[in-house]
């Protein structure tokens, strides 16, 4: 971030600065723009099922690029649950796309936030790349042709969503919001004050009226930042375009470059100069990023730290730009110059271990989030009332975890998520801490209802309905079925590849498989009028089956083990 122009670069996206760090999504190709063909792709779900784009043709397709691990994507889910469920008899599919998660993981996400739409795994990275995600979320909408209508970045509001659906729906391209023209308009009158000053500057004739005429227009420029920063954290937020205001902003990034350009020369102190074209570098290497010339944008904060180099935010620059160009090396260096700057913030070290994951220096990794671990432990220490150092104490140890499992010490890890838990209850890091852990120790056997969860029927007519079993384990297991609590003069059969066991079956299922198997409730004895029955989870490895009928009535339980 840049002090004197705040570059938050749309909402939340700071905060998903993380994101890339952790992640490493590496933008290579331009993001597909508005009225153009969504690019195809097939990926499997967590149950292995594929699905593919360009088969949802006819259909309006939400695709939602997210992370277990990325607040803000946590954050909009129960939104996307909500218009999902709004939009779904219109014709409106909803596909969650996630980036390089275990499917464990990625399952116990979806089942802790009650998700029904489809999610799909996107584990080498390689749909993201063709979208160019460079932050998540990320949500593209597509209309019933295949061409993308809408598209934006962070996290999104029931409402716009709403809105931005309605309007592919009846086949327009969502306009701008209000929010997004006043976003505009303060942008463009910024640059233009900032504009006029430095022209002012160029014309005045005396060093006393350049002086005054820059400074007016630095004021300027930071004004209409810190106003911009206002609207961009406002309640509406996700209206704001995110391509718009990118553009919308660097332009006045690049004028106020200039005026800090033309201050420095007239400058006596050599502070003072160093601390102007310090900041017109970190402008210009936001430009550069912003546009994804990356290299550019890393030279740009090399010269910022050569001018400042006690001032993280050109290390911060450097670390990410060199992040994009995959140069690991350079993006440890960077990390590592930070926390000869910051010995003292945990967050220069979390970001070194992040920055050693990449280089899959794992041990080296730890050992930084050790160091981040006996900050935030000290401070929770000194002050253990104070709000959210408790917090932050978790918070490394979630990270710790997630780095033990990348090094392959998952008994490690399970203590490390354990005490996340622990440390930060009732908060996204203890969310994410229990679905880790639950990913590492997973359940024996998932059982979910596939299709419809109710029928109805007459007289002695079977009912059927399908649930999927899987096994998420790493090793071929056979899973038991059982049906208890069946009622006497009736039968429960399990039946799939052409044979029926009734009230019990066994069920041989690959490392991670899947199958889909019928629930056959049958009356052995005439039965008055229609009766139907109805599925409804129970657990994760349990299905209630209801049966409902004028003269009967019973519960059953399916236990899958």
């Amino acid at each position: 971030m840049i002090a004197s122009t705040s570059r938050a670069t749309i909402g939340a996206l700071a905060a998903c600065v993380a994101a890339l760090a952790l992640n490493a999504i590496p933008a290579l190709a331009a993001p597909p723009a508005v009225g153009t063909r969504a690019p195809d792709f097939t990926l499997l779900t967590p149950e292995g099922t594929a699905v593919r784009l360009s088969s949802l043709r006819g259909k309006v397709v939400v695709v939602n690029f997210f992370a277990t691990w990325c607040p803000p994507c946590r954050a909009e889910t129960p939104d996307l649950i909500s218009q999902e469920a709004s939009f779904a008899q219109r014709g409106v599919v909803f596909v969650g796309v996630d980036s390089k998660e275990p499917g464990a993981l990625v399952q116990e996400f979806a089942a802790a936030k009650g998700i029904r739409y489809t999610v799909v795994l996107d584990h080498d990275g390689k749909v993201n790349e063709s979208y160019d995600v460079r932050a998540i979320p990320t949500t593209y909408i597509v209309d019933r042709d295949g061409k993308i209508l809408y598209r934006q970045v962070d996290q999104l509001s029931g409402a716009v969503l709403a809105s931005a659906l309605n309007d592919v729906l009846a086949g327009r391209v969502p306009n701008q919001s209000e929010l997004g023209r006043r976003f505009a308009a303060t942008a463009a009158q910024g640059t233009q004050a900032v504009t006029q000053s430095v022209n002012a500057a160029r014309s005045a004739t005396d060093a006393a009226t350049k002086r005054a005429d820059l400074d007016r227009a630095i004021a300027a420029g930071t004004a209409a930042n810190k106003s911009l920063d206002d609207l961009q954290n406002s309640d509406d937020q996700s209206s704001i375009n995110f391509w718009e205001a990118v553009n919308e902003r660097d332009a006045l990034g690049l004028a106020l470059a200039g005026a800090y350009d033309m201050s420095a020369k007239l400058q006596k102190s050599h502070a003072k100069a160093d601390s102007d074209m310090e900041q017109a570098a970190l402008l210009r290497g936001q430009n550069a990023e912003d546009q994804e010339r990356f290299a550019q944008a890393e030279n740009y904060y090399k010269q910022a730290a050569q001018l400042e180099p006690k001032d993280t935010k050109a290390y911060d620059g450097i670390y990410l730009a060199a992040y994009e160009l995959r140069d690991y090396a350079a993006s440890s260096a960077a990390a590592r110059t930070e926390t000869k700057i910051a010995p003292k913030d945990p967050e220069s070290w979390l970001t070194l271990a992040s920055a050693l994951n990449s280089l899959k220096q794992y041990d080296d990794a730890l050992a930084a989030e050790q160091q981040a671990l006996v900050l935030a432990a000290n401070a929770y220490g000194a002050h253990p009332l104070k709000k959210g150092a408790a917090y932050e104490v978790g918070r490394v140890f979630l990270k710790t975890g997630r780095t033990q499992i990348m090094a392959g010490k998952n008994d490690d890890a399970k203590l490390s998520l354990a005490s996340s838990s622990i440390l930060a209850p009732g908060t996204i890091v203890a969310q994410q801490a229990q679905e880790q852990f639950a990913a590492l120790s997973p359940q024996p056997v998932y059982v979910a209802v596939s299709g419809s969860n109710r029928v109805m029927t007459n007289g002695s007519q079977p009912a059927k309905l399908w649930v999927t079993v899987r096994n998420p384990a790493a090793q071929p297991r056979t899973v038991h079925l059982a049906a208890m609590n069946v009622p006497k003069k009736w039968v429960l059969s399990f039946c799939y590849d052409k044979v029926c066991d009734p009230y019990k079956s066994d069920v041989s299922l690959a490392a991670n498989g899947t199958r889909r198997v019928e629930l056959q409730v049958v009356p052995l004895a005439p039965v008055a009028g229609s009766w139907n029955m109805q599925l409804s989870p129970g657990g994760v490895d349990q299905m209630d089956v209801t049966v409902d009928g004028k003269s009967t009535k019973a519960s059953i339980t399916v236990l899958a083990s």
